[in-house]
């Protein structure tokens, strides 16, 4: 009886290596062999061209490394980075896991729809979402149209009602007005504003209008202007992008959640139900746990993904001034297409992957200490 068994185990594994071996040659050739070789490039001076046969290179230890490390634009790149992580493994799956359970328990009508709505993004390319944004968030987007034109009504609400009669103004009303107006045009009138008013705006500087109509459509000019300049500063830059980021791939992981909150015994939750559970209690207890296994999944993902993150924030900000939203990702594309370090360029490489599987560790590591299930 031990042979058979011994036999069939022999058997079982010739059958297994017959099966896995030309898969795992496969992965070593595509994923392997280029990790390898860019291992290799990051630690020499190698110039471009013919690896071999071509201009002689060397392995010259660790000098790229300590060149990069001592770059300030790798740190900033590093932790913009960092801000796509979080945002998108306590941003994305948060939002992912609630907005599938309350399509899950029917909580929201017409659930179908809303999936799709969320995944929509999901599936439109990149390069036209991140154009798409770029305009919205540009100094003459739709954003900024938005808010000057509530400053714009804002201001004219403001002369029409000072208008008495339609052809007057008074004192309370002009202030009622300076209250509206462009700040930077207010500090103009000097220190008295009601009489700059009455002297420079006013045709004639008498407070009889003689065409309300003209004066309000002149007076349109002096509403205040406002400019996402958030774009442009290093403290708030990555503010739209990890905002796009979050509206982007979110309905991912709502299809993904929902998909597996369908394998769930519905009787558990019904007899939870009847016990008096709440949605939250069966949200936390029941469900949670039992998508424990895809979490994690969906963590690794979210993490490969953001460090991976390129096409996005290259076509919205193209790097953005002085390079404020770059990622890692961005940072080795111009160090080696622009400066032509392929060393330095492939050590970024590397610290990309050293990177993604530390943090792919520790998700590991949270998993069997929250003993999450596979």
């Amino acid at each position: 009886m031990a042979s058979v068994r011994s036999g069939t185990r022999r058997e079982d594994h010739k059958a297994f290596w017959a099966f896995s071996l030309p898969a795992f040659i496969l992965y070593l050739f595509v994923f392997g062999f280029p990790i390898v070789l860019s291992a290799v490039i990051s630690l020499s001076n190698y110039k471009g061209g013919q690896m071999f046969g071509g201009e002689p290179w060397a392995i010259t230890g660790f000098k790229q490394y300590g060149l990069l490390f001592s770059d300030p634009a790798f740190w900033l790149a590093l932790k913009n980075n960092i801000y796509i992580v979080l945002i998108s493994v306590f941003g994305q799956l948060p939002l992912g896991f609630v907005f599938a359970y309350l399509i899950y328990r029917k909580v929201v009508k017409f659930g179908e729809f809303w999936q799709g709505i969320l995944y929509v993004p999901a599936i439109i390319s990149v390069i036209v979402l991140g154009i798409m944004w770029k305009f919205i968030f540009a100094s003459n987007g739709l954003l900024a149209d938005l808010f000057n034109y509530g400053n714009t009504s804002k201001l004219v609400a403001a002369l029409n009602l000072a208008l008495n009669s339609g052809t007057t103004l008074n004192d309370e009303g002009i202030r009622h007005i300076l209250k509206a107006m462009d700040p930077n045009v207010v500090g103009l009138l000097g220190s008295d504003p009601v009489a700059g008013f009455k002297e420079q705006l006013l045709p004639g500087g008498s407070l009889a209008i003689g065409d309300p109509a003209a004066f309000v459509n002149a007076m349109k000019n002096y509403a205040p202007k406002w400019t996402p300049e958030f774009m442009t500063k290093q403290d708030t830059a990555m503010i739209p992008i990890m905002f796009v980021t979050l509206w982007c791939w979110t309905g991912m992981y709502v299809i993904l959640f929902n998909a597996n909150m369908q394998k769930i015994d519905s009787e558990v939750i019904e007899a939870a139900r009847i016990d008096g559970a709440t949605e939250m209690q069966t949200a936390r207890h029941i469900v949670l746990p039992a998508l424990s296994g895809i979490l994690i999944n969906a963590a690794i993902l979210c993490i490969a993904g953001s460090m991976n993150q390129f096409a996005l924030i290259w076509a919205m900000t193209e790097g953005g001034p002085m390079n404020v939203t770059e990622v890692l990702s961005i940072y080795m594309y111009r160090t080696a297409t622009i400066g032509q370090n392929y060393p330095l360029s492939n050590a970024i490489a590397m610290v990309i992957i050293v990177i993604s599987f530390l943090l792919i560790g520790l998700t590991k590591l949270a998993q069997k200490r929250l003993g999450g299930q596979e």
